[in-house]
């Protein structure tokens, strides 16, 4: 074993205690790099035919939970002191096999591959100057920092400053280049202390609203206060971390409004930085053309979006939580443009994917707010999909605990597709037992100027069952709130842009069709308006 897996190892084993979960990770980044950790493993006695049969059963996805494994393994619920041992000596087979993953292949941006190698030189410097080959660590350690500058390894430079300035001196006494290496861990220092607050405002802002799409108003705030902070760091610092984290406040002060031309500038502004950096910038540009994407598609800029969308392929990689993000923007975008064939392969291929599971919660519950659209789209022949035998609606209401609390955001999205879908498969009676709780639901939650579309929207439906689920007299009744949406165009509403994740108008033309279609009348139960 090298010293660079002793360091990765030590990393990893402090904390001792892996679930299920991470395992199933550890496989499926092995396996993706073509790596088959058990090959030379000999023998046949039981724990070594107990850990093949493990490893196997992780990645024919066998084993949910340590329980299901423990069971199959063992014969014992709970996971006794063999399972434990048995999983612990797994775990240590996949983290020695992670260091055998090449990481010079072409899906690594030079900036990725440049992070790997100067991480694992450190670890040599460290090694050498723990085995007393002092002159080489340092010839090192100098070799190392000029790299490290050249792709702003913050963190890496000042640690690399730390060791030169003991090292010029304690141990050689050379006060001309221990008084450089001071210098450059107080600039990097520095610097350091300004990533750092840039990341820690960032992350303040972005914790608002992950569970909570309607919370605009403070993160607006909060956003002008924070970049009246950072801006003049901007200004003297021009270091990867500290412009990506600084970018993504100053987007925020047009997003959190939706000023999305300006927010259209100021991710080209964005673009023009990265694109000078002297290598390729990856995850910020990344995130910049998803945000300019976003935009498009809130101005109807499809074919501008289209360029985004290419930009954004180029530089992805496969499963990672930026493409997931980027998949679910694309879905948005195809249903938007009514490609609702290629809507669902996106759908599909995205719920299908392996490291579809390791996503956050938040981040899964997101695509099975998305899923109930596409089923409906393929109940009215719109598409051909496998889900329309798959989707139940009593499943996807008690999936979505977290965004079914965003009563102003997300919600809204939850609330239509059960509408509109009671609609579509005729279960009138479901639709006129909630016409009260509907009617409360907009007042209480959806009186502000950001919910108006919705507002607006949902009074449309609800002339549906008040109308008698009669076309001729739905029509009419709907009329004022129709004229009222199309005063205020999708890119006009002040609203999150996962919130109509099809165009409100789309959708009433589509509840019109269902009503074409209805079996019978059914009884008088709902008073008019």
């Amino acid at each position: 074993m090298n010293i660079f897996l002793i360091y990765v190892s030590f990393c990893i084993s402090i904390n001792n205690t892996i679930n299920m979960q991470g395992l199933k990770e550890l496989v499926l980044l092995l396996q993706r790099h073509n790596i088959h950790p058990l090959k030379h493993l000999s023998g046949t006695g039981e724990g070594k035919s107990k850990l093949l049969a493990f490893y196997d059963g992780i990645i024919r996805n066998k084993f949910n939970s340590d329980e299901e494994a423990a069971i199959a393994l063992y014969k014992e619920e709970g996971g006794g002191s063999k399972y434990r041992k048995l999983k612990s000596d797994l775990r240590e087979r996949l983290l020695d096999a992670v260091i055998n993953i090449n990481t010079e292949l072409e899906h690594y941006s030079d900036y990725q591959k440049a992070y790997y190698d100067c991480h694992k030189q450190w670890v040599m410097v460290r090694f050498l100057t723990g085995q007393n080959a002092n002159t080489a660590a340092l010839a090192l350690a100098n070799r190392l920092l000029r790299q490290s500058e050249k792709f702003d390894f913050t963190l890496l430079c000042m640690d690399i400053a730390s060791y030169l300035r003991i090292q010029y001196g304690l141990r050689e006494s050379n006060d001309k280049r221990f008084k450089e290496a001071n210098q450059l861990f107080d600039q990097y220092r520095k610097l350091y202390d300004a990533e750092c607050l840039a990341e820690e405002l960032y992350s303040t802002l972005v914790v608002r609203t992950v569970n909570n799409r309607s919370a605009q108003d403070e993160v607006h705030r909060l956003a002008i206060e924070y970049y009246e902070r950072i801006e003049p760091l901007l200004h003297e610092y021009h270091s990867y971390k500290l412009n990506m984290y600084g970018y993504m406040i100053g987007l925020m002060l047009y997003t959190t409004v939706n000023d999305y031309e300006e927010a259209l500038k100021y991710c080209e502004k964005a673009i023009d930085f990265f694109n000078k950096r002297p290598y390729e910038a990856r995850v910020p540009l990344q995130i910049f053309y998803y945000q300019h994407l976003i935009g498009n598609i809130h101005l109807r800029r499809f074919e501008e979006g289209r360029k985004s969308v290419q930009h954004c392929i180029r530089l992805m990689e496969d499963g990672t939580f930026n493409w997931f993000k980027f998949k679910e923007l694309n879905l948005l975008l195809l249903l938007h443009i009514k490609q609702y064939e290629q809507a669902a392969e996106v759908l599909l291929g995205t719920l299908e994917h392996p490291r579809f599971e390791f996503l956050p919660e938040n981040a899964r519950e997101l695509w099975r707010i998305y899923e109930p659209y596409v089923y409906y789209l393929t109940t009215l022949g719109k598409i051909k999909s496998p889900l329309k035998n798959k989707f139940k609606l009593a499943k996807f209401i008690n999936e979505v605990p977290i965004f079914s609390k965003d009563k102003s955001g997300m919600n809204i999205a939850i609330l239509v597709i059960k509408i509109l879908i009671q609609l579509q498969e005729h279960k009138y009676s479901r639709v006129l037992d909630e016409v009260e709780a509907t009617e409360q639901y907009c007042y209480r939650h959806l009186r502000g100027e950001d919910t108006q579309r919705s507002y607006n929207f949902l009074k449309m439906l609800l002339q549906i069952p008040m109308g008698q689920f009669d076309k001729n007299t739905v029509v009419p009744k709907a009329e004022r709130y129709l004229e009222k949406i199309k005063a205020i165009p999708l890119q006009l509403a002040n609203q999150t842009h996962e919130i109509e994740i099809i165009p409100y108008e789309d959708l009433w033309d589509y509840a019109l069709e269902s009503l074409e279609t209805r079996p019978e009348k059914p009884s008088k139960r709902a008073s008019a308006t």
